[in-house]
């Protein structure tokens, strides 16, 4: 089947949200209470700036699917540099969407050929798209060349129940302003553990410098807790909290496990699993019910850890890579010259 594909404006929104609101909503009840509608995700995403966004209709007219991919630029020292290509694109969460009973990814191909040719143009080569678990469109991005990269997981924050078992010699305190160097060098050493294999994460080094400071404004800040767990005098784990906008995949009431590190000398015994049940229990006393983590899913620690200790797969972010060497001049198809 052929597609007719169109940029994507204002006026294609109310067809494009009743796509999503279809797509995303079998079953409707599995989504976060607080998720927001097809119109506002949509006028969100065509409100980012230089959005590459289409809309393709079948050969019958009808609406077959959308696709809105927001470019990228983040400065290399920046923390977010850490986890995203400098200059990429995302389809984010909300930003596509396709007909429902649709037998093959036709329409999906069509809409990324549309707008993967801008973004290469613009010599954009990393392409990554954000999906809740219970999409089953996985295997069609796939099919295009996405794999899998990053994990986005959910626990339920209860009250208190059976605790960890203690560790000797631990202590757990709650951190403060006065803790910025200690948590600071702990998220930095978190984030240069990703440049090891399978993970093979760039990490800049000034990216990891300014992970040393990242957290002034949340050692301060109520909504936020952090705890450090010492030992002998030193500072061998810590935990870190923060709130959470709930969105298509994040409930309401819920804070992100921001950052989590132990020392490689002190890890499997059980330093993570206590830090992780003391900021559990004081997220369940200031009414939050969930508790987000994002881990890269090559990453031999936390791709094991985190499900181990209770955070079910709630959505996925999957990447594409292109190969560098690729010419400006075949973005358009034009033959070698």
């Amino acid at each position: 089947m052929t597609f007719a594909i169109a940029p994507m404006s204002a006026e294609h929104i109310p067809e494009a949200a009743a796509l999503y609101d279809r797509w995303a909503g079998h079953p409707r009840r599995s989504r976060p209470l607080a998720a927001p509608s097809g119109a506002e995700l949509l006028g969100k995403l065509l409100a980012e700036p230089d959005a590459e966004a289409y809309f393709a209709r079948d050969s019958g007219g009808r609406p077959a699917g959308y696709l809105a991919a927001t470019p990228l630029d983040l400065a290399e020292d920046t923390p977010a540099a850490l986890r995203s290509h400098p200059r990429s694109a995302v389809v984010r969460h909300g930003g596509h969407a396709l007909a429902p009973g649709r037998r093959d990814n036709g329409a999906l191909r069509a809409l990324y050929t549309e707008a993967a040719a801008r973004l290469v143009s613009q010599r954009r080569l990393v392409h990554y798209v954000e999906l809740p678990v219970s999409d089953a469109g996985a295997m069609d991005w796939c099919q295009l060349g996405f794999g899998f990269e990053e994990m986005y997981g959910l626990m339920a924050v209860k009250p208190r129940g059976r605790q960890p078992r203690g560790v000797d010699g631990l202590s757990i305190r709650r951190a403060g302003p006065g803790d910025l160097q200690q948590i600071g060098r702990m998220a930095a050493e978190s984030a240069r553990y990703q440049r090891q294999s399978a993970m093979f994460l760039p990490q800049p080094d000034g990216a990891l410098a300014a992970m040393r400071t990242r957290y002034s404004d949340a050692l301060s800040d109520p909504r936020c807790a952090a705890w450090i767990a010492g030992r002998g005098g030193e500072e061998i784990g810590m935990v870190l909290l923060a709130p959470a906008a709930a969105g298509p995949v994040t409930p309401d009431a819920c804070v992100e496990l921001a950052e989590a590190y132990v020392e490689p000398a002190a890890r499997g015994e059980g330093v993570s699993r206590i830090l992780l049940a003391t900021a559990a229990a004081w997220a369940y006393d200031h009414e939050y019910r969930h508790i987000g983590a994002r881990w890269h899913s090559a990453s031999p620690l936390a791709a094991g850890h985190w499900p181990a200790v209770g955070f079910r797969v709630a959505a996925y972010r999957l990447s594409r890579v292109l190969d560098p060497r690729i010419r400006p001049g075949q973005v358009a198809g034009q033959a070698p010259g």
